[in-house]
């Protein structure tokens, strides 16, 4: 992170990943996850430390559940099962008993000695790449680091003061993301992150600023402090000067005029100058988000991850999913909501899969693979998906396909769960949309086989980059290989949408390249037919569609596709894109 100094001033510069400026004080969310200092305890004070183990525990304990009751709304439902998953882990007997078994054979200190077990428990899981399983080594964190604050007495905040703030994290996690006032963030700057992470997809979708990669900024930092964040150029000014501040106000007014102005048009559809409608919808996991959605001119939901209920609860009910399926259903209806069906690695799902670590998880056991081979839980989500399908259009894709026969098998259990509520008295009104995620190249490179079986394609960018390329996306060693503009994956991109529309299939894209409005000139040219983004892209995504001309852009594509730099296909684009709406794009 590089910083310059102007009298009391002090700019430091990160990567921006949600644009924005926001103006306010800082607040620290959690922490880094450092190992205590060790303390030998005397054998005369091992109960009297056990006793302060137990303390904590119960502090932590009042902690959550205040915070449970603080989270009473419907709309805060999915951050309240949040935090009851957290108390779950703080009454693990396991972990609880390592720890009070190092304290007494060993005479370690409580908090080294819980650092020690949570570790080891968080190291099982965050070995392994996949991002959902990262996520439940971070819930183990968010919890030993709340139990280690009450040890060591050094409690920081939660993200749930009184005042707005900028919240100031090492790496913001969902479940810390779950547990902030979203009525009082006014912005997001961590010391990791990338384009594609947590904090980033979050902050776009409420259209927060959000700047990553700020390193070692929690050092520099402290409650309370005044600063600036720059979500455009990825800058955080710490006691930013009168000139400053009049700076950016005045940029801030150009900025809510221009917000206010595509807002005003967002509801308009997304029609290029010669004539082609493209639909744009918005990416979405929970509930909360859909009145956002519908408020910034999204034609539908393009992307609902369901994730999320699993991860809460593995056992999740039928009836508990058709709640929740069939809400969001209600809220976008008329327009489709697309679901995906679990993306997650098994071992999330199957208690005997723990303890069989994988080479190579990103090429494992996840996606449609866990779901057909966990037949009774694909089975009753497909269910649910079909009994919410009763009040509005819906469709149904499988994610990490990679050959015909997973989509054959897919959509053989979904005709059988038709069949069996159909049977049950249930009447059909609305057509359910069958569809696969292009992520894989095996599966963009048969996609005229694949057209055959479904209703729609939709191309998912953040992996199909991954993996076309060999670049792991949250690796800040290779990010600069991570390019969505290679030409090998825009032009595995153009055979899906080929293959797709010789056999009428549509074809749309979910990834963050879809929100990306530098890359909006290749995908209209591409031919795509639906672009899905955050929520808080898509009144620009509208926008600039509406300012191009199809048939130019299919020539630019045709031009671009010859080049063999990905950074100079992105520089094209952009100046493409800037010819044709400057007004909404920064230099």
């Amino acid at each position: 992170m590089e910083e310059t100094t102007a009298h009391n001033e002090r700019v430091f510069h990160g990567t921006p990943v949600s644009g924005g400026v926001a103006i306010g004080v800082v607040r620290v969310i959690g922490g880094r996850f450092e190992e205590p200092r060790f303390r030998l305890i005397a054998k005369n004070k091992v109960e009297s430390e056990l006793a302060t183990f137990e303390e904590a525990l119960s502090s932590t304990r009042s902690e959550l559940e205040s915070l449970i009751r603080r989270l009473d709304s419907e709309a805060d439902r999915q951050s309240r099962e949040i935090i009851e998953m957290h108390l779950m882990v703080l009454d693990d007997g396991l972990i609880n008993d390592q720890v009070k078994k190092l304290v007494r054979d060993e005479r370690m200190c409580a908090e080294f000695a819980y650092y020690r077990v949570a570790k080891d428990c968080m190291d099982s899981f965050a070995r392994i790449p996949d991002a959902y399983l990262r996520e439940r080594a971070l819930d183990i964190k968010d919890v030993a680091q709340r139990v280690l604050q009450h040890l060591t007495g050094d409690c920081r905040d939660d993200g749930t003061g009184d005042e707005p703030a900028i919240c100031i994290a090492h790496d913001l996690t969902p479940s810390e993301t779950a547990q902030l006032d979203r009525q009082k963030v006014l912005g997001f700057a961590v010391e990791l992150g990338s384009r594609t992470s947590h904090t980033a997809i979050v902050a776009r979708s409420l259209n927060l600023p959000a700047v990553v990669r700020l390193h070692d900024l929690l050092e520099e930092l402290h409650n309370g402090d005044k600063v600036l964040l720059d979500g455009d150029d990825g800058l955080l000014i710490l006691n930013p000067s009168e000139a400053t501040l009049a700076l950016y106000r005045a940029r801030e007014v150009e900025v809510e005029k221009r917000e206010a102005k595509l807002l005003a048009s967002s509801a308009a559809p997304a029609i290029t100058k010669d004539g082609r409608r493209i639909t744009v919808g918005a990416n979405a996991e929970f509930v909360e988000e859909l009145p956002h959605i519908r408020e910034c001119g999204a034609e539908g939901v393009g992307l609902f991850r369901t994730e999320f209920l699993y991860l809460e609860n593995p056992e999740a009910e039928e009836d508990r999913l058709v709640e929740v399926y069939t809400q969001v259903v209600k809220t976008a209806s008329p327009n489709l909501v697309i679901f995906r069906t679990l993306d997650i690695g098994g071992d999330k799902l199957d208690p005997a899969y723990k303890g069989e670590e994988e080479q190579n998880p990103f090429l494992g056991w996840r996606g449609i693979r866990v779901s057909l081979s966990r037949p009774k839980m694909f089975r009753q989500q497909l269910r649910a998906m079909l009994r919410a399908s009763l009040h509005g259009p819906v469709g149904i894709m499988y994610p990490m396909v990679c050959s015909v026969r997973e989509v054959v098998e897919a959509n053989a259990h979904l005709a059988e769960c038709r069949r069996e509520l159909e049977e049950e008295g249930l009447v059909f009104t609305h057509p359910v949309q069958r569809g696969a995620m292009i992520e894989i190249p095996s599966a963009a490179t048969i996609a005229d086989l694949l057209a055959v079986h479904v209703d729609f394609f939709s191309i998912g960018t953040n992996d199909l980059v991954q993996y076309t390329l060999a670049v792991d996306r949250v690796n800040e060693r290779v990010s600069d290989l991570y390019q969505t503009t290679h030409p090998a994956v825009l032009r595995l991109i153009r055979n899906v949408v080929e293959a797709a529309h010789q056999k009428g299939v549509w074809v749309g894209i979910c990834g963050e390249m879809a929100g990306d409005i530098s890359a909006t000139p290749l995908l209209v040219g591409l031919g795509l037919d639906e672009l899905s983004a955050s929520s808080g892209q898509v009144a620009r995504v509208k926008h600039a569609i509406r300012q191009l001309d199809a048939g130019e852009c299919a020539r630019f594509v045709q031009e671009s596709l010859m080049e063999s730099d990905a950074e100079v296909i992105h520089e094209r684009s952009l100046e493409f894109a800037l010819h044709h709406y400057p007004e909404i794009l920064e230099e």
